[in-house]
């Protein structure tokens, strides 16, 4: 297919489109196409439906570099959702010139915003978040303290097991997140991990629990929504 504005405008109604097979199609055609495609998928990520802004921010994720300058604009805009969304899928792409963003959305007033920051900075897993992520673990917003702990022990510095210690002194086992994770345990576990030799499966884990609890909730307050 020609890489034409019509041709886009026709991929990016597909990626609406109730048949599984012709969303995944467009998806993945819109994924090749690249940064012709961007202007026309970051509007999808204002869609009141959530499955919608989830295909957007997925054929984002895949065009990747392209998308970058887009999505940066986005994290200057107020809206909240926006910038969410804008965080999440710069952490799924990795580019380290997003880097300095992520650490200034780290220290946001929004924790919502502040959580997302640091689990894209884990997910990126550069060693120069260290320290802002060693601060993030005494951020009074349980979310900020358990997201800052998975992206700390990402990083595999060795100085991160002995902060980590001390966060757990701290952590009242009694907090959980919003979506219901204790704090602790999820401290617990990336201290594991940061006294494991170099390996991910446990790290990706914790972070895929968290996306998928998180996007529970995200689906109960769709619901709720009138």
């Amino acid at each position: 297919m020609e890489r034409t504005p019509e041709s886009i405008v026709q991929l990016v109604a597909d990626l609406q489109h109730t048949d599984e097979f012709v969303r995944s199609q467009a998806a993945f055609t819109l994924g090749l196409f690249g940064e012709p495609a961007v202007p026309f998928l970051i509007p999808l990520l204002r869609s009141p439906q959530r499955e919608i802004r989830m295909r957007a921010a997925w054929t984002l994720g895949v065009i990747g570099a392209g998308a970058v300058p887009a999505l940066l604009d986005l994290m200057e805009q107020k809206n909240r959702q926006l910038r969410i969304e804008a965080i999440r899928i710069l952490g799924v792409i990795g580019q380290a010139r997003v880097f300095n963003h992520l650490l200034i959305a780290l220290t946001d007033f929004d924790p919502e915003i502040a959580a997302r920051a640091a689990r894209s900075l884990g997910k990126i897993g550069d060693p120069r978040a260290f320290h802002a992520l060693v601060l993030a673990l005494r951020h009074p917003d349980s979310d900020v303290r358990y997201e800052a702990a998975v992206a700390l022990a990402a990083l595999h510095v060795p100085d991160s097991i002995t902060h980590l210690q001390e966060a757990l002194l701290h952590e009242d086992p009694r907090i959980e997140t919003t979506w219901g994770t204790s704090v602790r345990e999820g401290m617990v576990r990336a201290l594991e991990e940061a006294e494991k030799p170099h390996d991910h499966s446990l790290i990706e884990a914790l972070m895929r629990l968290g996306d998928m609890l998180k996007s529970n909730e995200d689906d109960e307050a769709d619901e709720e929504t009138p």
